[in-house]
């Protein structure tokens, strides 16, 4: 019976070895696991400072195999600076002064490199309560401390333009309160910084001006928009009225939200009463010109009436030579064309005649301006010749096929320099001649294109080119206008649907490439041989 006892005694103690046991290699496999895959670098040491073990984290942040770094004490990582100070902390750790402790520190890897890391370091203990070996822990916090260090810099920066900078400069808050100003706008506006700071912009501003900033100010507070410059009057302290120019931008928080608004104020009264006094002597000389050129009036209209009555004699002329299915499009040809003979050669005329009129007292005045007028007055002249010389092709449709195209194109481009002021660069590669009904197409594509750029591409600049090869010709027209959106156009839009008629009429090939403020390119190609292949 004693024995019996003894025996279940003995089996319930194996039993409760092997549990302890059990759990004992679960603990540890829990360790292993973690001490493996931790994100975090990990290392044990000896009572004197030497390491027993590393996990791959702690290898990946020195740079170093385990086996390179088992064995080693911290003086083989630890930034010569700071040694000092981990040294005293690790003996405050044995001495029992101390349990743990953490900080920022400096370490090195294999490299070199020096990086900054977030360091822990525990004792642990054994059943007697002595120490047995330390357990570090390593986050790699360098990345944090130089975007600190950035940051410092970048605020050293913003505050040195802040306080040095000739322009006011305020950060104001969403509701429209200063959250601190600047020097410059103290001495701009007459108030002291606390007077200021209990002030808003609508109180600084001139009653009649405050309206005009009300709503770009509640949309940029509404994030509506990033930014707005407005100039207006401002009221120092003293009471002067004075102008100033605004530069009003918000700053916007991680969740793209106005976070608060950085106002930039110039001061340009000087500059807006040297405006003013421009503008008034501008109104003098423009009333002294009018003058000029009312006293030329009667004699202009006088001989725009000669010049339309001999057009009108000579378009009833033709069109009395006409056939009856022609009659109305032949009036209306002829109406367009004393239009054109109207506004274009007349106005260029009339232009001519005005400089010529002030070209001699401008000579005395200003002899570098009155050179320009001249050249001016030049390049009217021949404009003037041109746009006549175009009205009589279109009065002599015969005379098209007879000129070269390149003859064409020059006194195209001539009229519209003339007429427009509008630079034209024809450049023509190759000498080949082309067929009548070709050279027509062509050429009144150009003109078509040339017209639009004058009236609809406010551009600055047209460019042609013409490349002439045997059965072949490529023809482009670019300008820098103002561009459009092709697919917004109207398929009945008559310009582009006429030159894709004329385009189609002789089988070419023609492609208008536009897109908004970025100009305007109409290409066409023409092949003879791929004609004749379909």
């Amino acid at each position: 019976m004693k024995k019996a006892v003894m025996d279940s005694k003995v089996r319930q103690e194996i039993d409760f070895a092997n549990q302890d046991k059990e759990r004992f290699e679960q603990s540890e496999a829990r360790f292993r696991v973690m001490f493996d895959t931790a994100a975090v670098g990990i290392g044990m040491m000896t009572l004197d400072r030497k390491l027993i073990d590393a996990n791959p984290a702690l290898c990946r942040m020195f740079g170093m195999p385990r086996e390179e770094l088992i064995g080693k004490t911290p003086v083989v990582v630890t930034y010569p600076g700071d040694y000092d100070a981990s040294t005293q902390q690790f003996t405050n750790l044995i001495s029992g002064k101390s349990e743990s402790f953490w900080g920022e520190r400096r370490y090195m890897r294999k490299n070199g490199e020096v990086f900054w890391a977030h360091v822990t370091m525990s004792v642990v203990h054994g059943a007697d309560g002595l120490p047995l070996y330390i357990v570090g822990m390593l986050i790699d916090i360098d990345a944090q401390k130089k975007a600190s260090a950035e940051l410092q810099q970048s605020e050293m920066r913003f505050r040195t333009i802040f306080e040095n900078t000739a322009l006011g400069i305020a950060l104001v808050g969403l509701d429209s309160r200063p959250l601190a100003v600047n020097p410059a706008i103290l001495k701009m506006t007459g108030y002291s910084e606390q007077e200021l700071l209990n002030m808003t912009g609508l109180d600084l501003s001139h009653p009649d001006d405050r309206p005009a900033a009300i709503e770009p100010m509640r949309e940029l507070v509404e994030g509506r928009r990033d930014a707005f410059q407005i100039e207006s009057r401002f009221i120092r302290k003293n009471g002067e009225v004075y102008w100033v120019r605004q530069r009003i931008s918000s700053v916007r928080a991680p969740d793209g939200k106005p976070a608060y608004i950085v106002v930039m104020i110039a001061d340009i009264d000087e500059q807006m009463h040297a405006s003013e006094k421009l503008a008034a002597q501008e109104i003098e000389y423009r009333r002294t010109l009018e003058q000029r050129v009312e006293e030329r009036t009667s004699e202009l209209k006088e001989a725009n009436l000669r010049l339309v009555a001999e057009i009108d004699q000579r378009q009833k002329a033709e069109e009395a030579l006409a056939a009856k299915a022609a009659e109305e499009a032949i009036l209306a040809e002829r109406t367009r064309l004393a239009r054109d003979l109207h506004d274009a050669v007349t106005q260029t005329l009339f232009s001519a005649s005005l400089i010529a009129e002030v070209l001699p007292e401008l000579w005395q005045i200003d002899p570098g301006e009155a050179r320009k007028s001249t050249e001016e007055l030049r390049q009217l002249t021949r404009g003037a010749l041109a746009e006549m010389r175009t009205l009589l092709l279109e009065l002599r449709p015969v005379a098209l096929t007879q000129a070269r195209f390149p003859d064409l194109l020059k006194q195209l481009s001539d009229a519209v320099i003339g007429r427009a002021r509008l630079p034209v660069e024809v450049t023509v590669d190759g000498e080949y001649e082309l067929p009548a009904e070709i050279k027509i197409v062509f050429y009144r594509i150009a003109q078509e294109s040339l017209n639009n750029a004058v009236k609809y591409a406010r551009a600055t600049q047209v460019r042609i080119q013409v490349r002439l090869e045997c059965c072949k010709v490529h023809m482009e027209i670019e300008d820098n206008g103002v561009g459009f959106d092709p697919a917004a156009i109207k398929p009945t839009s008559l310009g582009m649907r006429i030159m894709r008629e004329r385009a189609e009429s002789i089988h070419a090939y023609l492609n208008i490439a536009s897109q908004p403020g970025q100009g305007t390119k109409v290409s066409v190609d023409w092949d003879e041989n791929e004609l004749s292949q379909t």
